[in-house]
């Protein structure tokens, strides 16, 4: 895997984690927005929809799924 999908995944992992501890399912006032507009924009700038894509990802399946490429060339074995 290659280190920008690694960073990447580790962003999307704590823009998950941030907005999991401020989120609350009833209170409007604690919604996903605005845990996002509070708590995420000032640590990872960036728009409302790459926000909900980072939201819609699958951290997990994606690790699991980018760990070894079969074809990908190895340049030492191991």
């Amino acid at each position: 895997m290659t280190a920008r999908k690694e960073n990447l995944l580790k962003r999307i992992e704590n823009v998950q984690r941030i907005v999991e501890e401020n989120y609350e399912p009833g209170n409007q006032s604690k919604c996903k927005l605005q845990a996002f507009r509070r708590n995420v924009m000032p640590v990872y700038p960036m728009s409302e929809r790459t926000f909900w894509r980072y939201m819609n990802t699958d951290v997990k399946d994606k690790n699991q799924s980018l760990k070894d490429d079969p074809r990908q060339l190895k340049l030492f074995n191991k």
